[in-house]
């Protein structure tokens, strides 16, 4: 990395100025160092700005920042654009930027993982007025392959060296190499149909967190392979409550509107009980909280779902009810269409006769 002149300068008033002097070149501000403030920053970095903190800033928060702040750019931009109707395109400065981040063996591994991990659809929603879910998905998608691809031969570099076979080890550093490692597996893994990387680190894994980073990556691009995977996963790990959890959660988290599908099966599995508290959140709560293009699918049959799930736990356990009805918090914030859905499936939540108090006051207060 090449040296980088910094200054330090404080904000220690409402207000305050700075003036640089017999400067070459426009400073850089590189903010909240060391996440020093948990304040939201309004400032129009220009990508040649980002760029420059991504590759040489000295602070591992600001540089992440940077990163997941020129991701988010770039992947609302492509939603613009297919909105408009215009082609997506991949952002060279974005393509170079990570291509930097893997070539920096001095960084720490596991910053080079948190930085290369594109900002996640919930939050990229968050940041727009009226959310366009199949919108951020597609482009978020696009963003990915373009970086995997534009990027692959980087990340099979990357991947190699640090999959190096070493026994399984608890250490800091260990930890942070298996957390770069899996996240280039993640980027090979959505773009090469030979998915003999994948299924060769699942057959050698010693530790959970390579079998299910190799198991994901399978299941979430949907390859032949998947369905083998996951139930050589279940014939092993039956039987042990927290690991099945997992095995549930991968599953309810694939994106796509055919979700729902697999997720009322599963509900049937011997493993799963609406009585366990565990088991509803790993499945229905995952569903409906972390995977927008099921829950959010345009038929609304995602919504009916959910409730009717939220009706059938306000008589097991309410609380429990309650923190699934909260799904439908934001319903005002999506398109016309899915706020009538969702609207009409609160409205029949709280028709319930019976309804609990704790089901009663989430929804009252999301239909107000």
């Amino acid at each position: 990395m090449a040296p980088v002149d910094t200054l330090v300068l404080p904000f220690e008033k409402e207000t305050q100025n700075f003036v640089f002097q017999d400067v070459p070149e426009p400073p850089v501000p590189s903010l909240l160092r060391n996440f020093s403030a948990p304040v939201k920053i309004h400032y129009r970095f220009t990508e040649v700005e980002l760029a420059t903190l991504i590759a040489y800033d000295t602070d591992p928060f600001a540089r992440w920042e940077a990163a997941q702040h020129f991701a988010q750019d770039c992947i609302l931009e492509q939603v613009e654009h297919s909105a408009r109707g215009e082609e997506m395109q991949l952002n060279d400065g974005l393509a170079q930027a990570f291509g930097g981040l893997l070539d920096d063996r001095s960084a720490d591994s596991a910053l080079v993982a948190e930085a290369l991990i594109l900002p996640a659809e919930d939050y990229l929603a968050e940041q727009m007025a009226v959310v366009d879910v199949d919108g951020i998905h597609a482009a978020r998608e696009f963003l990915r392959k373009g970086l995997a691809g534009a990027l692959y031969s980087q990340l099979l570099e990357r991947y190699e060296h640090l999959n190096n076979g070493l026994a399984y080890d608890k250490s800091p550093a260990s930890i942070a190499a298996r957390s770069l490692k899996n996240v280039c597996l993640s980027y090979l893994g959505c773009v090469a149909s030979d998915t003999s990387v994948l299924e060769e680190q699942l057959a050698q894994s010693d530790n959970m967190t390579d079998t299910l980073a190799a198991l994901r990556c399978l299941v979430m691009n949907d390859w032949p392979a998947a369905g083998p995977a996951l139930a050589e996963f279940e014939r092993r790990w039956r039987g042990d409550a927290l690991v099945m959890d997992k095995w549930f959660v991968m599953q309810a988290s694939k994106p796509g509107h055919d979700t729902i599908k697999r997720v009322r099966s599963l509900m049937e599995h011997p493993e799963f009980s609406i009585r366990n508290p565990n088991k509803v959140r790993a499945l229905i709560g995952v569903f409906s909280m972390l995977n927008p293009t099921g829950f959010h699918a345009p038929d609304g049959a995602g919504y009916r779902f959910h409730a009717d799930q939220v009706i059938a736990l306000n008589g097991i356990n309410p609380q429990v009810a309650a923190r699934m009805a909260s799904a439908f918090n934001r319903w005002l914030r999506y398109d016309e269409s899915r706020k009538a859905l969702m609207k009409g499936e609160l409205q029949r939540i709280a028709a319930v006769e019976g309804l609990s108090s704790d089901v009663y006051e989430i929804v009252t207060s999301a239909l107000k």
